[in-house]
């Protein structure tokens, strides 16, 4: 599934020493997104297109002459000033493409705008002694809100709703009032919502993670049979996949997010299985013609994985896997942090696990040898701050734990090491 690392498609330079410190943030970026759940592309777009609506349809409700009743202004007020943000999280979503971004900035004005406006609501209400339901159109909010989050966070969300509108109710009426004395009625009702909200929420998570199965397995099908076609494909891609997430963590990405890229770095040469095997398998030097078709792969990678945005992350990998740090890569010559981070990272791992590895053409390589080489080419060819924090992975053991532990095993997806580092 797409999500934040895409901001952000990972056109993010990281400081490899700042990662170092990230630990706690890491853990708690993991906490926020498993009770907000994935921001995903279509589901914010949706959000975008949603809050702009709902809040149109109520400005235009409210002058009807029975719900003019003391308060309302700060409705309509809280309406607009929700139509002008949205405007602001149309541009992070359909723009910027920063998902997870505008989730949270949506969220955070959302409760500060209308739980504002709610309790100026029922301040006025109780001011003058109104039973008025007026206080029904926040219940769309609370309602759409919850459906869209992680079943903790519906949970947490309408929980938070309901607490507002006993405070509000408890604050601004007196006890003799009724609408005071339908507050456990009320309270009941809020209950019944969230109810129908964390089942929804349930419903809408599971159905995710089986989609999130299908394509990783989709993804690791094509992979391997592409592979297969010139590597000891197995060891190849489940060494690099545990590479690039051993990588991403040390870099202080979050676990959803290093296991995103650790499935994309699997169709890294997806594009090769348009490559002809008298190049693909051809045990000398290729000629300039053959490199320029061995080189097209990265292009018919990309133009595989475009038209399903859940291989957006893979779709980065494909093509920009082979651009080199000083821009004499290809296929497009992107230099320095032009290059995606996701690409760059694939790149370490990619390059180092060539080496230790036998090909047609060349005999595998001692860890530490290869180790010297792509300390050689960092700076040039590879990223060298994603280098260096390789080498801090090796420094732990951690490149030889994966390496041995996928040799004795035989690339077991199941293997401990799925949640290494």
């Amino acid at each position: 599934m797409l999500s934040m690392l895409t901001r952000e498609s990972m056109h993010v330079q990281l400081d490899v020493r700042s990662g170092r410190g990230q630990r706690v943030l890491r853990q708690l970026g993991d906490a926020v997104r498993t009770t907000l759940g994935p921001a995903q592309a279509f589901t914010q777009r949706q959000d975008v297109v949603r809050r702009a609506f709902v809040s149109a349809v109520i400005i235009a409700a409210l002058p009807i002459q029975q719900m003019r009743i003391p308060g309302w202004p700060a409705v309509v007020i809280a309406c607009v000033a929700a139509i002008v943000y949205d405007a602001l999280l149309a541009y992070l979503v359909f723009v910027k493409k920063q998902y997870f971004a505008a989730q949270v900035l949506g969220l955070v004005l959302d409760a500060l705008i209308l739980m504002g406006a709610s309790l100026y609501v029922f301040r006025e209400m109780g001011a003058v002694g109104s039973a008025s339901d007026i206080w029904l159109v926040f219940l769309i909010y609370i309602v759409i809100g919850g459906f869209t989050l992680a079943p903790i966070g519906s949970l947490l969300y309408t929980a938070l709703w309901t607490g507002w509108f006993a405070l509000g109710t408890l604050l601004y009426f007196p006890s003799t009032s009724q609408f005071y004395e339908q507050l456990p009625i009320r309270l009941i009702f809020f209950v019944l919502i969230g109810f129908v909200a964390l089942a929804m929420a349930r419903e809408l998570q599971k159905r995710r993670v089986r989609l999130e199965q299908q394509n990783r397995q989709t993804m690791e099908m094509l992979a391997t049979l592409v592979e297969a076609r010139d590597t000891d494909a197995g060891a190849h891609l489940h060494r690099i996949q545990h590479f690039s997430r051993a990588l991403a963590l040390h870099l202080g990405l979050t676990r959803r997010e290093a296991q995103e890229l650790a499935n994309a770095s699997m169709m890294h040469d997806v594009g090769k299985a348009n490559v002809p095997d008298v190049v693909l398998k051809k045990t000398g030097p290729l000629s300039p013609e053959e490199w320029l078709i061995m080189q097209r792969h990265t292009i018919w990678g990309e133009s595989l994985l475009a038209e399903n945005q859940d291989f957006e992350m893979a779709r980065l990998v494909a093509r920009w896997h082979h651009e080199h740090w000083d821009g004499s890569g290809y296929p497009d010559g992107l230099e320095g942090a032009q290059i995606p981070l996701a690409a760059r990272i694939v790149a370490v791992a990619d390059v180092f696990d060539a080496l230790i590895s036998e090909r047609p053409y060349k005999k595998a390589w001692p860890p530490e040898t290869a180790l010297q080489e792509i300390k050689q080419i960092a700076g040039s060819h590879l990223d060298p701050q994603l280098v260096e924090a390789f080498f801090e992975l090796w420094e732990q053991g951690t490149i030889t734990e994966i390496i041995e532990q996928i040799t004795t095993a035989g690339a077991n997806h199941d293997s401990p090491m799925a949640q290494a580092a």
